[in-house]
């Protein structure tokens, strides 16, 4: 998900005191977006920093876009990467990169008696507030194509009933990490039923009660941020395993730089220090954050490298480098 540290707000007016508000809400919303959770901006750390955000900002300018009620006026700003991670480090929390996995969205809604399984098609302010506040989340989803594979293999039975087996079934075609499922009865715009998670043979559930689709939404990318950076999230302090990786497919200077420079891009990884080169694999010790776990979920999510195995003799991590 790119941008994680640059957002857009709307402002009334140019003036200095407007910018300066406006400034605190922009960080705000990186700061959830980067943290993956709403609670960040309960910390007091956070909320003492919210009032110092032109500090962070690197660089902001203003746009003009067409709204419903006519042209908004918008404050983009861009934070300093470092700057804002180095205060989320201060206030021990979590910092989630940009490499995250997607969310397979299966909702069953029952309307005047009539239930359907939602499409990205339907013409429906949940759709659109779901794809609104998830992007604004940083939170990549996908609803399902609904076309002949996909009505085979699961109905509106299935997804009412949130049965786990079915929605992993039909969810594989995707390849998405997690699987947002729900049963959600509609009257006059207003939302009532169940949500679940499904990641990682875990499932975590949720009450909807009278949610407008803006409510709604709001309420998924929370359970689906809350539970996924939880998970991928690191938090700093020094790991108690210093990781060996094997490379190989290092055929140049450029596939050497590659990889050096694409570990030490990684929110995990503070220091790599190269210790052999031989032909075409290269072996490097990490300094790392977080866990061993993370680390490995971090470099499977960005697909620069393929895990071919491990050496439990000598605990050395085998990759493949594949480039960019």
């Amino acid at each position: 998900m790119p941008e994680l540290y640059r957002v857009g707000v709307p402002v009334s007016n140019q003036g200095t005191e407007e910018r300066g508000k406006a400034m605190s809400r922009a960080l705000s919303e990186v700061l959830v977006k980067v943290t993956g959770q709403r609670s960040t901006l309960n910390n007091s750390g956070i909320k003492t920093s919210l009032k110092k955000a032109a500090g962070l900002v690197q660089s902001f300018s203003y746009e003009r876009r067409d709204s419903e009620s006519g042209q908004q006026l918008l404050l983009q700003v861009r934070f300093d990467e470092a700057a804002v991670n180095r205060l989320l480090r201060e206030n021990g929390l979590g910092i989630w990169d940009s490499n995250r996995p997607d969310t397979i969205v299966w909702l069953a809604i029952e309307k005047q008696g009539r239930r359907q399984i939602l499409r990205e098609l339907t013409e429906s302010p949940l759709v659109s507030d779901l794809k609104r506040v998830m992007v604004s989340r940083s939170l990549p989803l996908t609803f399902p194509l609904m076309d002949f594979e996909d009505s085979t293999n699961i109905s509106e039975v299935d997804v009412w009933g949130l049965f786990s087996d079915k929605l992993g079934q039909a969810s594989a075609r995707y390849g998405s990490e997690a699987v947002l499922a729900g049963r959600l009865s509609e009257d006059r715009g207003r939302y009532n039923g169940r949500i679940v998670l499904l990641f990682r043979n875990q499932r975590f559930d949720a009450t909807v009660t009278d949610l407008s689709a803006e409510g709604l939404a709001l309420a998924v990318a929370d359970l689906v941020g809350n539970t996924l950076s939880r998970h991928y999230a690191v938090r700093s302090g020094g790991s108690s395993v210093n990781p060996v990786l094997e490379v190989d497919g290092v055929a140049s200077t450029r596939d050497y730089a590659g990889v050096v420079n694409y570990l030490k891009g990684l929110t995990a990884v503070r220091d790599v220090t190269v210790v052999k080169v031989s032909g075409n694999k290269i072996k490097l010790e990490l300094a790392i954050d977080g866990t061993l776990n993370q680390l490995s979920d971090a470099i499977a999510l960005g697909r620069n490298l393929r895990a071919t195995g491990e050496d439990e003799l000598s605990q050395t991590l085998k990759y493949r480098w594949l480039g960019h």
